[in-house]
């Protein structure tokens, strides 16, 4: 009895441990702009997320590491035998791109009213510095669709059933999303480069933020194994759908 206690107890901590990690991926951007403009009196939007380590520092680092710290905490339930693995390397980059951040150019400080709440923006960063920031960045983003492409696809407890399937393609699907946002930003940066023309100057925002909402949704879809002996009847029709 007191094992079955204690596995129950560990299914309930992976559970939420999957949906806290989601919440964090798609709040982060919303949290950043909030600040700084609740905080710092700073309406402007940076072009990045990545530009936020200076005027939302303390926000943008530890939301980076506490999800590094899930990710190499968590312990996963699938067959494949490399998600733990995936999972800490997932963690580990994570905390690279709280530790190395990016260059400040281009960093928006056009409002009068906008304070820098933490750090001024510091643009004699060495460029080693700014170049480990987006492979930690791109190695974090692959890691999530692992994740949804290949990890999440995994029958759960063995059922394979058609509303699991009906999830495959929800995590398949946010995979692709984030691959082809990483994409984006990697064929605009390259053209804005080669052409000398500026496109658009939130580009990188717009993408990480279609990165980060497909993740951490997924997350959140993976651990709403419970969600469906939910009290609210809302809850429970609206997960019913896939659970």
């Amino acid at each position: 009895m007191e094992q079955q206690h204690k596995d129950a107890n560990a299914v309930v901590s992976y559970l939420q441990l999957r949906q806290l990690i989601g919440v964090l991926g798609i709040s982060l951007p919303f949290v950043l702009i909030l600040g700084t403009n609740v905080f710092g009196g700073c309406s402007k939007i940076q072009p990045s997320i990545s530009h936020y380590y200076s005027v939302m520092h303390i926000v943008f680092t530890g939301t980076l590491c506490v999800l590094g710290g899930f990710l190499i905490t968590y312990r996963g339930n699938s067959h494949y035998k490399y998600e733990n693995m995936v999972s800490n390397f997932a963690g580990i980059f994570a905390f690279g791109v709280a530790m190395f951040p990016t260059s400040f150019s281009g960093f928006n400080s056009s409002d009068a009213a906008c304070q820098y709440i933490y750090l001024m923006p510091d643009n004699s960063l060495p460029k080693y510095v700014n170049n480990l920031h987006f492979i930690f960045a791109a190695l974090l983003f692959t890691c999530f669709v692992i994740f949804c492409v290949k990890i999440f696809q995994d029958a759960d407890e063995g059922v394979m059933d058609a509303k699991k399937k009906r999830r495959n393609k929800i995590y398949k699907g946010c995979g692709i999303a984030i691959l082809l946002s990483i994409l984006s930003i990697a064929a605009i940066t390259i053209y804005e480069k080669v052409s000398g023309k500026t496109v658009f100057p939130y580009y990188v925002f717009v993408f990480e933020t279609t990165s980060l909402l497909p993740f951490g949704f997924s997350w959140l879809l993976k651990g709403s194994v419970n969600w469906k002996n939910s009290k609210s009847a809302m809850v429970r029709k609206v997960v019913g759908v896939v659970r």
